[in-house]
Formats: structure tokens, C-alpha cells, sequence
């Protein structure tokens, strides 16, 4: 099968970028041709496709207005993208069209030129920016489904993109544009990591025969657990408003155990101010490590008592807790998105209220207390995982669907 795989970003930027990654490398061991388009980057992957790769562009650059209204025009519309991925099934003749995070980098057009083509696609949804021109459903640190229920154009009101009004409005003009045209009527199959994702959007419109239930998948045989967790916990993830960094930085402050220091791994826009925010409390069992990567943050993941996810926006189904489980670390994760599915309260990790830090602060507690059961809890969280989410029956589905939708 010779198959398109369209990304934005060809580097494992993120969880979406590791999936299609993967994806990518295991159709190819089984055989099949994958073709990516993605945006060109020095960090990319080498390709033999690459030259027909658009030209990167970085929304959160400084930059005159002049030089920002191409950008923005290419959001809603890409020229460039139609030429390009012309010329590559021109050259590569895909039989099918798999696409992850397309969106203004690469921009809807993508699907335009692909059913011009006549060629099948199918979509993984890593966020709702199908549903919400703001990705997250969220506005100001709070859950949002106001663009669901009624006008899309309070992403504008509400500033969501970037909180800017000019940037909002061409999210929302780009939403409206590929409304109008039907655009995503053209798509076959939406994958759907999470079961809370499949029923958000088919309860905002999106036809329910459309939508399949499609976890994601781990490579297993890449994470070896230790069952030894050493004297920390972690969190780890970009430190920013919606991952509930702040609630767990409060839950520190009120938990009664010390055993245990907690670790945070990441990089974001809220580092300087949650640093301060713990000097300020004196909350001397906080690291800040920085961003980490590769087999350092196995490692870490590995030797920890368990990971803290208190994300308070609709998580999907975070490579964060997959991974953790695969490592055999237990997680104490809010119940909102599709944690719950994966968190399961007293078997897998123990679960909260999301944005309630006295209820984290108890669950960190009750962790600590226990290493018995922690341990225990890592145990099952592993058998999940391969129970779950294993690449060869994944990927046995994808071709199965692949194969259909080309037949």
C-alpha cells in the first residue's frame, strides 16, 4: 500500500507528532510505502519527500504586519500546499491519505487538493480544532464549549488564539471558510484517540458513522519498567495554564507527607512564574529539570514512585500516562477527557477533581503512604498497556480500515 502521511511537523514535537512517527515507521516495516508532507524544519526527519515539502512558517514569531497577512492568508488557504502536494502524488501516487495536525501551517487545503485527486482520507483527531477554532475548548484557564453551542465567532470575543483578536479571527474565518465549503465533509473517517474525544464531537455535530474509537499505540518493546521507584514523583509536560500546573504547585503546598520530592520536567510559558511561586512558599521538595528527552526521561519516568497529570482542559489521551504506564509508574491524573479511561481509580493510579488541589494533595498523600500498593499499581498499569495499546493489533486495524477505504 503506498500511503500519505500528513503532519505539520516531521520531529517529535508532541504527543500527535509522536503517533504519526510511529505510525509512519512501523507501516513502513511491514512493507508499505509511506509518503509524508509535513513543513520543512532542520529538526525534520530525513525523507527522500522532502523537496516537496512547504515552506515553515512560525505563528509565534515576531514579525511586521506586512510580513504577517501571507501568513495568515495561508492559514485559511495554502496555494503553496495545493502546488505542492500536487506535484508529490504526481510524483508518489499515495492509493490513501492519513492526517494528523494539518491546521494552519498546511491549512484545510490539504483536503481540497487530496479529494481532487480522488483519494480516500482519514483523519486522527488529536485536538477538537474540528469543533473549536481554539484547539482546547478552554478560554481563560476554564473549560469552553460556547463556539459548540452556539457562534463560532466568540473565538474572537474571547480572544483564544494566542489571546489575540486578529489572530482569533482568522481562526475563526478559517473554520467558517471550511464550513462553507464543506471541507471536512470530504474526510471518511475521523480516529478517534479517546472515547470522550468520539462522543465531544459527535455531541457538536459531527456524524457518529464517521467517527471510530482508535487509541493510540506504544511501542513496547522500546520501555522496560523496573518496579524500584526512587524517593520522587513527577509531572512532566509543558508548563502552561490548561495542564493544571498551578493546582498541583497548591497541592504541594498542602500535602503532610515529605517522603517523597516531586520533579517537574517541562518547559513553558508559566516557568518563571511558578519558580517564583515556589520560592515564594518555600516549597524546598520542588525541582524544576527542564525540558528532558530520549532515555533520560525514560529513566526518570522509570525510577519514579508514580506521575502526576492534573490537566484541567479535555485531555485526549496523553502520551504522558501511556508512557508512564509502559515504564510501570502508576498515575494520579484528574478525572476530566479521557484520563479516566486510562487512569483507573485505586487499580491504575488514583484519580481527582480537576483544579481541586486540596483532593490532589490527599491522593499524593495516600501514594507516598503506600509503596506497596504504588508498586502494585505500576504492575497493572503495565498490563493495561499492552493489553490496550500494543502496535500489532493497531496496526493490523489501520490497514484493515486503510484497505477498505481504498477497495
Amino acid at each position: 500500500m503506498r500511503v500519505l502521511q500528513a503532519n505539520k511537523y516531521h520531529y517529535v514535537k508532541g504527543g500527535a507528532e509522536r503517533y504519526y512517527l510511529d505510525v509512519s515507521h512501523r507501516l513502513a516495516a511491514r512493507g508499505h510505502t509511506v509518503i509524508p508532507f509535513a513543513m520543512q524544519d532542520e529538526r525534520n526527519e530525513g525523507s527522500p519527500h522532502a523537496r516537496f515539502f512547504v515552506r515553515g512558517v512560525d505563528y509565534h514569531a515576531r514579525g511586521g504586519p506586512w510580513r504577517k497577512i501571507p501568513d495568515a492568508l495561508r492559514a485559511i488557504y495554502s496555494r503553496e500546499t495545493v502546488r505542492r502536494v500536487s506535484a508529490l502524488i504526481a510524483d508518489a501516487h499515495p492509493q490513501i491519505a492519513h492526517l494528523h495536525n494539518i491546521y494552519h501551517q498546511i491549512s484545510p487545503s490539504l483536503i481540497t487538493a487530496l479529494a481532487r485527486h480522488d483519494i480516500p482520507m482519514v483523519q486522527s483527531l488529536h485536538d477538537y480544532k474540528a469543533i473549536c477554532p481554539g484547539y482546547l475548548m478552554m478560554v481563560k484557564g476554564k473549560v469552553c464549549e460556547r463556539c459548540c453551542t452556539g457562534s463560532h465567532f466568540n473565538c474572537v470575543i474571547k480572544r483564544c488564539l494566542l489571546d489575540s483578536y486578529s489572530a482569533s479571527f482568522v481562526g475563526w474565518l478559517e473554520w467558517r471558510v471550511h464550513e462553507f465549503l464543506h471541507t471536512y465533509q470530504k474526510i471518511s473517517r475521523f480516529l478517534c484517540p479517546s472515547r470522550f474525544l468520539l462522543e465531544k464531537f459527535a455531541e457538536h455535530g459531527i456524524a457518529r458513522e464517521r467517527l471510530i474509537h482508535f487509541p493510540y499505540f506504544l511501542p513496547l518493546d522500546e520501555y522496560q519498567p523496573a518496579y524500584e521507584p526512587q524517593d520522587y514523583f513527577i509531572y512532566l509536560g509543558r508548563l502552561s495554564r490548561e495542564k493544571g500546573i498551578a493546582t498541583l504547585l497548591a497541592a504541594l503546598r498542602r500535602r503532610t507527607g515529605r517522603r517523597l520530592t516531586c520533579r517537574i520536567l517541562g518547559e513553558g510559558p508559566l516557568e518563571v512564574e511558578l519558580k517564583q511561586q515556589a520560592a515564594e512558599w518555600g516549597l524546598r521538595q520542588v525541582e524544576f529539570t527542564g525540558y528532558v528527552q530520549g532515555e533520560a526521561l525514560h529513566q526518570a519516568i522509570r525510577e519514579a514512585a508514580f506521575t502526576v497529570v492534573p490537566s484541567e482542559w479535555y485531555e485526549n489521551l496523553p502520551f504522558s500516562i501511556l508512557e508512564s504506564f509502559a515504564l510501570g509508574t502508576p498515575v494520579v491524573g484528574s478525572r476530566i477527557g479521557g484520563i479516566p479511561e486510562m487512569v483507573i481509580d485505586g487499580e491504575t493510579g488514583l484519580t481527582f477533581t480537576p483544579g481541586d488541589a486540596d483532593e490532589l494533595a490527599a491522593a499524593i498523600d495516600r501514594m507516598e503512604a503506600d509503596p506497596a500498593e504504588t508498586i502494585a499499581m505500576g504492575r497493572r498499569a503495565r498490563r493495561l498497556d499492552e493489553e490496550r495499546y500494543a502496535p500489532d493489533p493497531h496496526l493490523d486495524r489501520l490497514e484493515r480500515l486503510y484497505q477498505d477505504l481504498i477497495g
